[in-house]
C-alpha cells in the first residue's frame, strides 16, 4: 500500500506539472513548430477506406498532396492527433492543437511508469534499494525540459515515449527471455520511428539487449540472425502501417523511402549550416557558440535543474567505480556507455537546442535516482532517530521540488504576448504604426479589443545583411513608426552574439536595449521568468541567457519602445 501511495503521489505531481493550463496561449498558437504541424493537421483528411490510406499518391492524409511538401516529421502523432480529432469533434484549428498538446503530455506522463518498470528490472541484479526506481521515477516527474515539452503539440514526447518504452521492452526481454517483449520491442521502435526518424539512435542499444540475449543463452549464430531480421521485420511493418507516407510507393515489399522526404532532409541540412556566410535566421544564434559548453550548461541549469544534474553526477560516479564489473553489471554500464555517447554526439552538431536531448532524459532520471541513493545512504548511515532520517528525506523533497515549481509558474502566469498585446490596445493611441521584426511574431495579437482601436504596421528585415539598402529601408520605417516592438529576444538575442556579421544592426540593439537610441525609449516590458511569487515567495530566476527555444515559445520577454519625436509631434 505504501509504495502504491508514492507510485501514485509521483504520477499526480507530473499530471498536474504536465497538464497546468495547456491552453497558455489562449489560442494565439505561438509556437511556429505546432502552428505547422496544426496548419498540417487541418488539411488533411481522413481516407474513405484503406487502400487510399495506403496510397501516398491520392491519400488526404498525406501531408504532400494537401501542400505541405516540406515535412521533416514522423507523421504517426499527426496521424494519431486527427483520428481523435474528429472522434472527439475537436478537428478544428484551436481545438486539434489543444488536443495535440493533451496527448503529448499523456505520453510523457507514461514514461513515469516506463522509468519506474526499468529500475525495477535491474534492481535486483545490481542490489539496488526498491525506493530507488520511486526516486527515479520522481526525477522525470519533476524535470523541466519534459514539462515544457508537453504542453506543445509537437512531435517530442511521441518520440520519447516510444523510444524509451522500446527501450524498456528489450531490456524486459533481455532479463526474463520472453519473445513477446522483442515482438513490443520492435512495434514500439516502429512507432518512434513513424514519430521522427531520430529514433534511430536508440536502435543500437536495444540490439545490445537483443543480441546479448541469445549469446548468453549460447543459442546459434542462425538464431541471432534470425531474431535481429525478426525484429527490423516488424519495426518495418509497423512503421509501413504508422506512417506510410514516409515511403516512396504503397508497395510494401519496397523499402524506398519517399524522394520528397529526402529532399526536405536535404533541405533542411543545406539551411544548418555553420557558415558565416549562412543567412537562414534559425541559424544565427549558433554562429559563434561552444555547442559542448552550450548543451552542457542548458540540461544542467535549465533542462534537469542543478540539484538533480549533481545528483545525477553521483549515480554515475556510483555506477562507475562501485558496481563489480561482472554480468549483473553489464546493462547499466551498456546504457550509461550510450547516454554518454549520444550527449557528446549531439553536443558537437551545428544545432543542438535543447529538445534535442529530450530522450535522454529518462535515462538521467534513471541514475539521478540511483545517485540520490547513494548519497541517502551515506547522510543517513550514521546512526539518527527515525524523525530525523524522515525529515532529512522530505526535506531533499522539497529542495528538489522548487526548480520544476518555478518553472510551473510561467503557466500560472498569462502570457507575455497576451499581456502586452492588451496592454498596447488600452494605451496605444488609435492609428498608431507599430514596428516588429522578420521571424517573430507582431503584436498587439488579436486579443478583445473593446477600444475600438485599429493600428498599422510592418515588419524589419533585422536578419538581412547589414547593406546600405537594408539600412534606408530600416531608417525610413523608424522614422514613420510611433512604436517598435521585440516581442522576443529572437532577433537581439541572436544578432548581438554575431557582431562581425551584424556590426551596424549590433550597434543598433545595443544603443537600444541601453537607452542611448536618441529617438526610441523603452516604455513598457513585460516578463514571466520562473518564480515563486504565486507561493508568495518573492523569488524569480531570469532566464532570458538559456536555449533561445527553451523561452521564445512560452515566457518571451516582450519590450516595447517609443518613437518620442514623433509621439511629441503628434501631441
Amino acid at each position: 500500500m505504501k509504495r502504491f501511495l508514492i507510485g501514485l503521489t509521483i504520477v499526480l505531481l507530473a499530471f498536474f506539472s504536465r497538464f497546468n493550463n495547456l491552453n497558455w496561449d489562449a489560442n494565439f498558437h505561438l509556437h511556429p513548430d505546432e502552428r505547422f504541424l496544426t496548419m498540417v493537421g487541418n488539411s488533411i483528411k481522413l481516407p474513405t477506406n484503406i487502400n487510399q490510406y495506403f496510397n501516398q499518391k491520392i491519400s488526404s492524409m498525406n501531408p504532400t498532396n494537401v501542400g505541405y511538401s516540406f515535412f521533416v516529421y514522423g507523421r504517426f502523432s499527426l496521424i494519431l492527433t486527427k483520428y481523435l480529432a474528429t472522434i472527439f469533434k475537436m478537428d478544428n484549428y484551436n481545438d486539434l492543437t489543444i488536443l495535440g498538446r493533451q496527448l503529448s503530455a499523456f505520453f510523457d506522463l507514461l514514461i513515469i511508469l516506463f522509468v519506474i518498470k526499468s529500475v525495477g528490472l535491474l534492481e535486483k541484479k545490481l542490489k539496488l534499494k526498491p525506493s530507488t526506481k520511486y526516486w527515479a521515477g520522481f526525477f522525470y516527474a519533476i524535470a523541466v525540459l519534459p514539462i515544457q515539452l508537453s504542453h506543445f503539440f509537437a512531435v517530442d514526447t511521441f518520440l520519447n515515449f516510444f523510444m524509451f518504452g522500446s527501450f524498456y521492452l528489450s531490456l524486459k526481454f533481455y532479463y526474463e527471455k520472453k519473445i513477446g517483449y522483442l515482438v513490443f520491442s520492435a512495434i514500439f521502435f516502429g512507432l518512434a520511428m513513424a514519430s521522427k526518424v531520430t529514433a534511430v539512435f536508440i536502435l543500437p542499444l536495444n540490439l545490445f539487449f537483443l543480441i546479448k540475449t541469445v549469446f548468453v543463452r549460447r543459442q546459434s549464430l542462425f538464431k541471432a540472425i534470425l531474431f535481429v531480421c525478426t525484429y527490423f521485420l516488424l519495426s518495418y511493418f509497423t512503421l509501413r502501417l504508422a506512417d506510410p507516407y514516409l515511403f516512396q510507393n504503397s508497395n510494401i515489399f519496397d523499402p524506398t523511402i519517399s524522394k520528397i522526404f529526402i529532399e526536405s532532409i536535404k533541405s533542411l541540412k543545406n539551411m544548418t549550416v555553420k557558415d558565416i556566410n549562412n543567412w537562414f535566421p534559425p541559424m544565427v544564434q549558433w554562429l559563434n557558440k561552444n555547442t559542448i559548453l552550450h548543451s552542457l550548461v542548458n540540461n544542467s541549469v535549465f533542462g534537469l535543474g542543478i540539484a538533480p544534474t549533481i545528483l545525477l553526477l553521483f549515480g554515475i560516479l556510483r555506477v562507475v567505480l562501485s558496481f563489480p564489473r561482472r554480468q549483473e553489471s553489464i546493462p547499466i554500464f551498456i546504457i550509461l556507455f550510450w547516454v554518454f555517447g549520444f550527449f557528446v554526439y549531439q553536443s558537437i552538431q551545428v544545432t543542438p537546442t535543447l529538445r534535442y536531448f529530450i530522450f535522454l532524459y529518462p535515462f538521467f532520471a534513471i541514475f539521478a535516482g540511483i545517485g540520490i541513493e547513494k548519497v541517502m545512504s551515506y547522510v543517513l548511515g550514521v546512526r539518527r532517530k527515525k524523525f530525523t532520517c524522515y525529515m532529512l528525506r522530505v526535506t531533499c523533497f522539497m529542495l528538489l521540488l522548487i526548480w520544476p515549481l518555478m518553472f510551473s509558474s510561467i503557466y500560472f502566469n498569462k502570457n507575455t504576448r497576451v499581456e502586452a498585446s492588451e496592454w498596447i490596445y488600452k494605451n496605444f493611441p488609435n492609428s498608431s504604426y507599430i514596428l516588429s521584426e522578420s521571424w517573430d511574431d507582431s503584436l498587439p495579437l488579436g486579443v478583445e479589443n473593446n477600444y475600438g482601436k485599429q493600428f498599422a504596421g510592418e515588419q524589419l528585415p533585422v536578419f538581412d545583411p547589414d547593406t546600405p539598402e537594408k539600412w534606408r529601408k530600416i531608417n525610413k520605417s523608424l522614422e514613420k513608426a510611433d512604436y517598435y516592438i521585440l516581442s522576443s529576444n529572437r532577433g537581439w538575442g541572436s544578432i548581438l552574439s554575431v557582431p562581425k556579421k551584424y556590426p551596424i544592426m549590433s550597434k543598433f540593439y545595443n544603443e537600444l536595449l541601453t537607452d542611448k537610441n536618441s529617438n526610441y525609449k523603452k516604455i513598457k516590458e513585460f516578463t514571466s521568468y520562473p518564480s515563486l511569487r504565486y507561493l508568495g515567495i518573492p523569488i524569480e530566476f531570469p532566464d532570458q541567457w538559456s536555449d533561445e527555444a527553451f523561452t521564445v515559445y512560452d515566457h518571451q520577454k516582450v519590450i516595447i519602445f517609443q518613437n518620442e519625436k514623433n509621439i511629441k509631434s503628434n501631441n
